[in-house]
């Protein structure tokens, strides 16, 4: 097996320790804020406005991590990455980064590998996307299921209830789920679409295998950007070596039927 060369690798390494913080932060502003509602019965003022003051410098790193990370961040290693795609599917260096081997198809620079890398990429991410979902499934169950036993229960305080469905609404629980759930279903919409595309040998040199192509392209890279979050590197190493495997196949079942039409 060729050894797969990926210099691009080291720039998601600052996004994931960002996410890693920024969760952490959103933790340990959740657990303050609740912590505010009970600093009236703390005697001494002193805690009562360390913890008011920890509860703003928490919140204003969080809110100046998560905006860099999705504002800054995550769209210029995209746009490495996009780079990379382009590069490696005509063969044109737009980038100064070395990738050998990332994409694995035998299409010689062209719109159609442009086309398969797509298909490879979307793949790869739906699988991952998909496995992202359950595991946040899970979470926003147990956080829901809190959410009501609160609500149910007479004696809980409205502004505790109010700081709960704060806290399940926002951004770190609620939002992140429905973006990687939208990114699994664009995922899966694109690779479907590619699939067939392949699968009935469209000339890339008519008008609607050149437009197919570059919508599909675009497609993916708007889905990516509208979710402007990292896949996890983890999940992808588990599942990379049961994907590969799949993937052969596919590309080996499209090349073949790519074969019998030109017999």
């Amino acid at each position: 097996m060729l050894e797969r060369i990926d210099q691009l690798d080291k720039y998601y390494s600052p996004i994931e320790k960002i996410n890693t913080s920024t969760w952490i932060l959103f933790l340990i502003s959740a657990i303050l804020s609740i912590a505010i509602l009970y600093t009236n019965s703390i005697e001494y003022p002193l805690v009562k406005q360390l913890i008011e003051i920890c509860f703003m410098i928490v919140v204003i790193i969080y809110s100046i991590l998560s905006i860099y990370n999705s504002y800054y961040l995550i769209p210029s290693v995209e746009k490495l990455r996009r780079k990379q795609l382009l590069s490696d599917s005509f063969g044109v260096p737009l980038t100064s980064e070395n990738t050998e081997n990332y994409y694995n198809n035998e299409f010689i620079p062209s719109l159609n590998r442009l086309g398969m890398n797509v298909l490879e990429n979307s793949f790869f991410a739906k699988n991952v996307c998909l496995k992202m979902a359950e595991k946040e499934r899970l979470k926003i169950f147990i956080y829901f299921l809190l959410w009501i036993i609160a609500m149910a229960y007479r004696n809980t305080d409205l502004s505790l209830i109010l700081i709960i469905t704060q806290i399940f609404f926002s951004g770190e629980i609620i939002i992140s789920f429905i973006k990687i759930e939208m990114l699994r279903f664009e995922n899966s919409s694109i690779y479907d679409k590619l699939y067939t595309y392949f699968l009935h040998d469209i000339s890339s040199t008519t008008p609607r295998g050149i437009a197919t192509i570059l919508d599909l392209f675009t497609s993916y890279e708007v889905a990516k950007a509208n979710a402007s979050l990292k896949q996890s590197s983890k999940i992808f190493m588990q599942l990379n070596p049961r994907l590969t495997e799949e993937w052969k196949m596919i590309r080996n079942t499209l090349t073949e039927q790519r074969t019998s039409h030109h017999d």
